[in-house]
């Protein structure tokens, strides 16, 4: 007997199952490795680019208010001063007796306004500025009538006259406010911010006046010279979005139509919007006077080197890659290819077929060489295993079938049951004929002459003729056949319905005496023809009986020891595989506890017998 190896086509061998895994485990680990280096650079570089942008907005906000709260300082310390609390609320008998006092006040005014705590910082283009300090007094003050007469945005002493139409004086005036901020050109055409407060008396808490401090925008343009972003701009927007600083805009330009703009509406934070067609970046806080200041920086800015990291990670994980390939391929060349020479060795048609010895390869390899010579040795004691064993099985069938034919010769068998129908008949014992007659039938139609195939008329027959017997044997037993006319024609193996009939009356009427039932019916499904044993016994698990008809045959077992059965269950449902294929055979039927047991033989219809098709050791 030989045995054959089936040559594999196409690259499946050794080495590409081996390279192709361990490469492709390769190329992960360095895909995600590299990835997650690039990963990490990617975004601790721009986690550190917006660092900066978020450093840089601080810078100018801490600074915006250190000078916002200088010119609170200014006004703070001319509404506090007793000195100028003492100028603005003395009396006068004649306005000239004010002369002194009023050149004492702005005296006063132009060195508050010449301190310039604005102090530059580091622009070379900036120059120191100073602040521009007055008082617009009211009709209560001694000063009043020394006053000028008309408003001007520089240090001085005025009448209120001008200011009484405006926004903020009124707002003042109305208490709604302590302290106002407004901006505009003065009238040097110069960007002015300012602030003005209400000035009482510190005795009586009569309204005097307000205290007006005012500075240049250029003051603050050092604080924007000194945090300059790299790429965006920054933003200083008043209570009405008019622009007070920016690189982009103009001062006192309207940017409330700014989307935005329109879209703060928090205190501070930061979103992302479209500015020209690209994202950028807005983040916000705002100042203690209620200003907003904004720094505006494209998204792209944050992510410049990501590109760079990319490909820098790319190109380090294909030279990686690169590297691996080639020391991957080098080592399992280096231990797959003797494999392989074995391989090919082994399927050589003379190696197989035992006409010649295994090639002797001297690989260099330990393992290789041990495993060629184990394996040759192996071929041998196969071979002579095999020969042994078809052997010693030809004869055991051999044996087998010269013990089936001496235990069984059907014609000394009828010769035998027809002499004693013959003498029953004679002495007028009419019921051991029928008996005699029914074992005959049981017999005959049960050999089969020796056939594996038998009409389902003729198998009716044989179990028709053995449930006659056992009607006889017992005092109630009731037999219900339900087969269509037409599915009597159909081939079945034989010998199948009869073990189960004898199965039911050995196991289901084991303890009952009377009031037994067995029905036996057939149908056509979509499977194929479905044949039924039903008792109304003692019942089974089938659940616990499908499991075993599922389970491996078992080899050189005796099925016979089935109680009641001398084929049994197995046997019928090994034998309808065997023939059939594993698709069909038996199957148990839930039918409640208690209630009986239901059987279902499940095998190919076939409307005529087969023309040739007999067992391969027929009796």
């Amino acid at each position: 007997m030989a045995i054959r190896f089936k040559k594999r086509s196409g690259h499946s061998g050794l080495l590409y199952r081996l390279s192709l895994p361990i490469f492709l485990l390769i190329v992960t680990f360095i895909a995600l490795f590299a990835t997650a280096a690039s990963y990490i650079l990617i975004r601790v570089q721009n986690d550190h680019t917006l660092k900066m942008a978020e450093q840089s907005t601080k810078f100018v906000y801490r600074n915006m208010e250190y000078q916002l709260n200088t010119m609170n300082n200014v006004a703070a310390f001319l509404m506090s001063n007793q000195s100028i609390e003492n100028l603005l609320m003395s009396t006068y008998q004649m306005p000239f007796e004010a002369v002194s006092d009023f050149y004492t006040l702005e005296a006063n005014l132009q060195n508050l306004s010449l301190l310039s705590l604005l102090n530059d910082f580091g622009s070379g283009n900036v120059v120191q500025q100073s602040y521009v300090v007055s008082v617009a007094l009211e009709p209560g003050s001694g000063l009043y009538a020394m006053a000028t007469e008309h408003f001007s945005p520089i240090t001085g002493i005025y009448k209120n006259n001008d200011l009484q139409n405006q926004k903020w004086f009124q707002s003042l005036n109305r208490g709604e406010r302590q302290i106002v901020w407004w901006s505009q050109k003065s009238d040097a055409d110069s960007a002015m911010i300012y602030s003005a407060r209400k000035k009482t008396s510190l005795k009586d808490g009569r309204s005097v006046g307000m205290v007006i401090v005012g500075a240049d925008t250029g003051s603050i343009r050092g604080i924007f010279d000194n945090a300059r972003l790299d790429e965006g701009f920054h933003l200083l927007l008043d209570e009405s979005d008019r622009v007070i600083y920016s690189e982009r805009y103009n001062f006192l330009d309207d940017a409330s139509e700014l989307q935005y703009v329109r879209a703060l509406a928090d205190a501070k934070g930061s979103i992302i919007t479209k500015i020209d067609g690209e994202n950028h970046r807005v983040m916000f806080e705002t100042l203690d006077n209620g200003w907003k200041l904004l720094a505006v920086v494209p998204e792209s800015h944050f992510s410049r080197y990501t590109f760079a990291i990319s490909a820098f990670g790319a190109a380090t994980a294909a030279a990686a890659l690169l590297i691996a390939g080639f020391w991957l391929r080098r080592i399992v060349v280096r231990v797959t290819v003797p494999i392989t020479k074995l391989v090919t060795a082994i399927q050589r048609p003379e190696v197989v077929e035992f006409k010649e010895a295994l090639p002797y390869l001297n690989t260099g390899i330990y393992e290789v060489d041990e495993l060629n010579q184990k394996f040759a040795s192996m071929l041998v004691t196969i071979h002579s295993l095999i020969e042994k064993s078809f052997t010693e099985e030809i004869e055991r069938r051999q044996l087998q079938l010269e013990l089936l034919h001496a235990q069984i010769n059907p014609h000394f068998l009828y010769n035998t049951l027809d002499l004693i129908n013959c003498r029953a008949i004679m002495t007028g014992d009419r019921e051991t004929s029928q008996i005699v007659r029914s074992l005959a039938n049981v017999f005959r139609y049960g050999l089969n002459r020796g056939q594996t195939w038998i009409s389902l008329e003729e198998e009716m027959k044989q179990v028709e003729a053995y449930l006659h017997i056992q009607k006889m044997m017992m005092n109630d037993l009731h037999v219900d056949i339900q087969i269509p006319g037409d599915l009597l024609s159909a081939t079945i193996v034989h010998l199948i319905l009869q073990p189960l009939a004898e199965n039911a009356i050995i196991h289901g009427f084991a303890d009952r005496k009377s009031g037994c039932r067995i029905a036996i019916s057939a149908r056509l499904e979509r499977e194929g023809l479905v044949l039924r044993v039903e008792d109304n016994g003692r019942g089974c698990d089938a659940d616990k009986m499908n499991r075993m008809l599922r389970q491996p045959p078992v080899l050189d077992t005796n099925e016979s020891n089935e109680a009641g059965s001398g084929y049994g269950t197995l046997n019928v449902h090994r034998r309808i595989q065997l023939h059939d294929g594993e698709g069909y055979g038996l199957r148990y039927v839930e039918v409640g506890e208690g209630t009986g047991t239901s059987v279902e033989v499940v095998m190919p219809y076939r409307p005529e017998r087969p023309a040739v098709r007999k067992d391969a050791a027929n009796v």
